[in-house]
């Protein structure tokens, strides 16, 4: 089986009162957590790491990934339009949600997007977050990318989208990363620890644990959704994390 992570990331301008400053911890928390066993040990040719890329250069990268499984991971401004999502994907250039689904050349994939979906120019909410988190080096787990293929190959094919709020809400962010991203990762870190815990978290529990986490320790109500491109009641639900 041959995967893809693309990581995306754009904070906008630095002289803009809504510069996103936790967008590099996402970026630097997704790879890193990608790469440790907990995330199926991907390798660096696996991943690519986007920030701030012109729409052009988008395409082109898409175009030349032909692949089983793509990861496609998203921080930064976004807005809900008349009918879709909207993310900045560089100071100037917008692309919808489902653009970016139509550039895909996988039979499986899952799209993260961690950003607002509603007017731009709301203030953010804060949460005492901890330190930057850490994760285990691949050297740990050797077999984690052979057992997180495999229960990919089980999934049915399409394409799984998540959403870090829901039409209308903000996603709110700390120097440590979006909220959203954090309280995923965070929270997979705790599963992860908890030995009582199954071998494998899939998106749809991962998200779960992070609703439960965002409710307890952000001021302001969001609400992360997962929705599949055509049929809901395909097997989309993707492993996340595996111990």
């Amino acid at each position: 089986m041959v995967r893809k992570a693309i990581i995306i990331g754009s904070p906008g301008s630095k002289e803009s009162y809504n510069y996103l400053k936790g967008v590099d911890a996402d970026l630097h928390h997704l790879a890193s957590f990608l790469k440790s066993p907990i995330g199926g040990s991907w390798d660096d040719k696996e991943i690519v790491e986007l920030n701030k890329c012109t729409t052009e250069k988008l395409i082109g990268i898409f175009q030349n990934i032909k692949c089983d499984y793509i990861l496609v991971y998203f921080s930064g401004h976004g807005h809900h339009g008349l009918h879709e999502t909207m993310i900045a994907i560089n100071d100037k250039e917008t692309i919808s949600v489902s653009k970016l689904i139509s550039l895909i050349q996988a039979s499986k994939g899952l799209i993260i997007i961690d950003a607002c979906r509603k007017s731009m120019d709301e203030a953010y909410s804060y949460f005492s977050g901890q330190e930057f988190l850490s994760f285990n080096s691949t050297c740990n787990q050797p077999d984690s990318s052979d057992r997180f293929k495999k229960i990919i190959s089980d999934c049915d094919e399409g394409i799984s989208i998540v959403y870090s709020c829901s039409v209308g809400e903000i996603s709110n962010e700390t120097e440590l990363g979006g909220i959203y991203t954090y309280s995923l990762l965070k929270t997979t870190l705790d599963w992860y620890y908890n030995q009582e815990n199954e071998s494998a978290l899939e998106i749809n529990r991962a998200n779960n644990l992070s609703y439960q986490f965002l409710k307890k320790h952000s001021e302001f109500e969001q609400t992360p959704q997962i929705r599949n491109k055509g049929n809901n009641n395909q097997n989309l639900n993707f492993p996340f994390a595996i111990r």
